[in-house]
């Protein structure tokens, strides 16, 4: 039975990256060391950032992360992005924006260089939702 499972990222600058989700996404250090970090939130939601030459990373994977993208899911998309609009505009890659598959949303980048995707769920537009109903789906 799973107790736990929350994503590790392998980081070069792994404090750096700590205080990117403890400023802006109310994260707390729960473990703390030279090489390896964890964050919990107050809704126990888990990230952790380890020192990506750390001799525990099997050697043929020590190097930073790359290629991955974290999802956020947010209850007002608006808030948060006028909160880093403030704070952190230069991090935004993409702009904030409705989707017709039925996302409002805002991507950013972290300083180890991964994405971040702040996203609040909308109604569907009528087209992608007409078309999701043709394959069966129910979007009630």
């Amino acid at each position: 039975m799973k107790k736990s499972f929350y994503p590790v990222l392998m980081c070069n600058k792994i404090q750096e990256e700590a205080n990117f989700f403890t400023d802006l996404f109310d994260f707390q250090e729960i473990f703390t060391s030279d090489w390896y970090i964890s964050l919990k939130d107050n809704d126990g939601f888990e990230i952790a950032m380890i020192d990506s030459s750390h001799n525990t990373i099997p050697e043929q994977f020590r190097k930073q992360c790359e290629g991955i993208i974290l999802n956020i899911e947010v209850d007002d998309v608006d808030t948060v992005y006028s909160r880093f609009m403030n704070k952190n505009h230069s991090l935004i890659l993409l702009d904030i924006r409705n989707e017709d598959y039925g996302q409002r949303h805002f991507m950013i980048e972290t300083p180890n260089k991964n994405l971040v995707d702040i996203i609040q769920l909308i109604q569907p537009s009528y087209e992608n939702n007409k078309g999701n109903q043709e394959l069966g789906e129910n979007n009630d």
